[in-house]
């Protein structure tokens, strides 16, 4: 039974124009990104074959090795559309799935024809992270396509660890904001009124705590960096740090709270984007960021328990009066 609730969650997506018109959104802003990510790579390794070239002319034989062009860096794009609209992606999935069958009147009448309240919401939740997990798939191909077609570059085996990990990332982050939207939507009795909440909450973790955090943070004070701007290495920056500890506890508390820095960071460091990472293998960086793949998994698990709890206990599951 939830494998055929599933296939119906799944169909039922197709026919949403809202669904389509926003998938057709990010993976039309994705190809954007990716292609000319990878055209920004292809020009490098051109730059570079066109110096070796004119070196050998000369009769040189000390030649540069190749810069390192991290040709993952073309997902970068990626990731601040899957942190906007990926999210209202999500978020339009999990309203959708109970708001849909209140309004058409289907819920309780599925729920008398035999079917338990957990197998119906376990389907719901295969067929939803089926979806998600289809449109990240499908970002990833393009990526690999677009690095191998356009830029010309084949990924090394941790590079395209390192790839797949990032978009097993992207993917926990959308399951977070699809349950989040399910289980608000499960506890208010009208869909749009779950869905403006959900989109309000959204705007709070994604936008409002960053901004407050890189607003606090005292290395942003200056451009280039308050540091290395005031010439002061890791060891006196750190002893800086420790006179404000109570400050950068706080502020660090408050980026905590947010799933979308969490996926920020953990993101950047596989993807070779923040300095540090360089000399690590894919599991390195996923073991150094535990503490970020834990606030994008623990958040989500909590959420769907608690909404699964209250969908099975609560009587008046249809919201009606």
């Amino acid at each position: 039974m939830i494998i055929e609730i599933a296939k119906k969650e799944i169909t039922d997506a197709f026919k949403n124009k809202l669904f389509l018109i926003i998938v057709i959104m990010l993976l039309t802003l994705c190809v954007v990104s990716i292609v000319l990510g990878s055209l920004q790579v292809r020009v490098a390794v051109d730059a570079y074959n066109a110096s070796i070239d004119f070196l050998k002319s000369l009769g040189k034989t000390d030649l540069p090795a190749m810069p390192n062009l991290n040709p993952m860096s073309a997902s970068k794009g990626f990731v601040n559309y899957i942190g906007m609209v990926g999210a209202l992606l999500a978020i339009v999935l999990g309203n959708t799935a109970i708001s849909k069958e209140r309004k058409n009147g289907t819920l309780r009448l599925i729920l008398s024809r035999g079917v338990f309240r957990d197998t119906f919401l376990n389907g719901k939740l295969v067929g939803n992270l089926l979806l998600l997990a289809g449109i990240t798939l499908a970002a990833a191909v393009m990526t690999l396509l677009a690095l191998t077609i356009i830029a010309g570059v084949i990924l090394t085996l941790d590079e395209g660890l390192r790839l797949g990990l990032f978009f097993l990332m992207s993917f926990l982050y959308l399951v977070f904001f699809m349950i989040l939207s399910m289980g608000i939507t499960i506890l208010s009795a009208k869909g749009s009124r779950a869905l403006l909440i959900t989109v309000i909450i959204w705007l709070v973790l994604a936008f409002v705590l960053p901004q407050i955090g890189d607003t606090m943070d005292m290395d942003n004070q200056l451009p280039g960096g308050f540091f290395v701007q005031m010439g002061m290495n890791r060891d006196q920056e750190t002893q800086v740090l420790q006179q404000f500890k109570f400050y950068e506890t706080l502020r660090d508390g408050l980026e905590e709270l947010s799933p979308t820095k969490h996926y920020e960071r953990i993101s950047f460091a596989l993807l070779n984007i923040k300095p540090g990472f360089e000399t690590n293998t894919a599991w390195e960086v996923l073991g150094l960021k535990w503490i970020n793949l834990l606030g994008l998994i623990v958040p989500s698990s909590v959420l769907w328990l608690l909404a699964y709890v209250v969908f099975l206990r609560r009587e008046n599951i249809d919201g009606s009066k």
